[in-house]
Formats: structure tokens, sequence, C-alpha cells
């Protein structure tokens, strides 16, 4: 009995190193595309329409991506003429600051669960190595002519 409990404790070892690494290349992916927002952002902001630029406008309280006029800012109640749009900053750092707090969040819970699947894992090993001893101290009792207790 305690081999197959055995062998089915190894294949679970196996599947958490499986997903353990799966999990780790996940976080390290998003996290290496945390080191590229802004850049990537920039194309984002270009290829929405203009409602949902004056949405983000509105959200992060800015006008424009970079500044008012790179790429000029969408009229609304945050930026009403080009006056008060000068004076608000650009929407690429609250922006950019919000979709990394958001990333950063994720790919922490990422490592977060591989830390975890690691203490999983050393106490399947714990598990193994305590059922290895036992089955052995059982061979030694057998051998000697005594049964189990």
């Amino acid at each position: 009995m305690l081999g197959t409990v055995r062998v089915w404790l190894k294949i679970h070892g196996w599947f958490v190193v499986a997903s353990g690494i799966f999990t780790l290349c996940l976080g390290l992916s998003i996290w290496f595309e945390t080191l590229t927002t802004r850049s990537k952002l920039e194309t984002m902001w270009n290829a929405q329409p203009a409602a949902i630029q004056s949405l983000l406008q509105q959200r992060f309280d800015c006008c424009g991506y970079l500044n008012s006029t790179s790429p000029p800012f969408q009229v609304d109640r945050i930026c009403p003429n080009p006056l008060v749009a000068a004076q608000k900053a650009g929407c690429v750092g609250p922006f950019s600051n919000y979709a990394n707090h958001f990333l950063d969040v994720i790919f922490t819970a990422d490592f977060g669960v591989v830390a975890i699947d690691a203490i999983l894992l050393l106490c399947i090993a714990i598990v193994l190595k305590d059922q290895k001893d036992r089955e052995r101290y059982r061979q030694i009792d057998l051998k000697n002519g005594f049964e189990t207790i």
C-alpha cells in the first residue's frame, strides 16, 4: 500500500514542479512586460477612439497623452479649452502608473504562488522521505522476524 501512495506522491510532486515552472514563467513574462509599459501604452492610446480617450482623461484628470498638444487632447469636462488643457499634465504618467500597479499586483501574486509551490514541494519530499524510512524499518522488522505493531 505504501508503494502506491509513494508513486502518487511522486506524480503529485512532478505536477507541482511543472505548475511552479509554468507560474514562474508567466510571472516573469508579465514582469518583463511592465518594463516596456510606457511605450506600449502610447500605441494603445492612439488606437482608441476619441470617446475612450476622453474617458481616460476624465479618469486620470489629464489632457492628451504626453501633453495637451501631443497628441491633441479631447474636449470634455476636464479639458474644456486649450488654456485649461495646457495647465494639466499629460496622461502618460497616471496611465502608466495605473497599468504598472495593476500588473505589479498580478505578478507579485504569481510569484507568491511559486513560493507556495516550493513549500508544497518540500512538504512532499519530507513525506516521501518519511514513508521511505518507514518502509525500510518495516522490511528490517520483517527480516528479523518481528510483526508490524
